[in-house]
């Protein structure tokens, strides 16, 4: 095998329903995308060069951007590692030990003006755009969420699922 490529789909869900381990995460600001990647290995063979004979598929990721907009920090706790915190009210905290697996749970993204329903099997929020406000007074937080292998689901269905794709 030598050489990969890597495909990506953008999908502009635009306003959404958010919500993550069966708690509505509020309103967006600005619109939901989903990337979905898949990358391929080429397999080639000496008798052709770099001309591939055939490609495997060695992985789909997909990854959604929800910008949430709300007055209050508690509608935020579901998006961060946060189990810590359970029951407490006060400021979000972050900081945890190296090694520390991330929190995962089903992220399901319902756009308002499509039927192209998301549902991320298990999700965890790997990355978090700058905590603040804007132009229109609006707290935003942009929540970076990636999709993870649920071993206990059906071959070919561990990750995600697109409902009425292409309908």
């Amino acid at each position: 095998m030598s050489g990969s490529e890597t495909s990506a789909e953008f999908r502009r869900l635009g306003t959404c329903g958010v919500s993550y381990a069966g708690r509505n995460m509020g309103y967006t600001k600005g619109g939901v995308t989903v990337k979905i990647t898949t990358t391929w290995v080429d397999i080639t063979v000496d008798r052709y060069g770099e001309v591939p004979l055939d490609a495997v598929d060695v992985g789909t990721i997909i990854e959604a951007f929800t910008p949430l907009a709300q007055g209050s920090l508690d509608n935020f706790r579901d998006g961060f590692d946060t189990h810590l915190m359970a029951g407490i009210v006060g400021p979000l905290t972050f900081g945890r030990t190296v090694g520390t697996s991330i929190q995962k749970s089903k992220l399901v993204l319902t756009p308002i003006n499509d039927n192209d329903i998301v549902v991320i099997y298990k999700a965890g929020c790997v990355d978090v755009d700058e905590l603040g406000y804007n132009n229109e007074g609006h707290r935003i937080l942009g929540l970076h969420w990636k999709g993870f292998i649920d071993e206990n689901l059906a071959e070919g269905a561990k990750t995600f699922q697109i409902f009425g794709y292409m309908s």
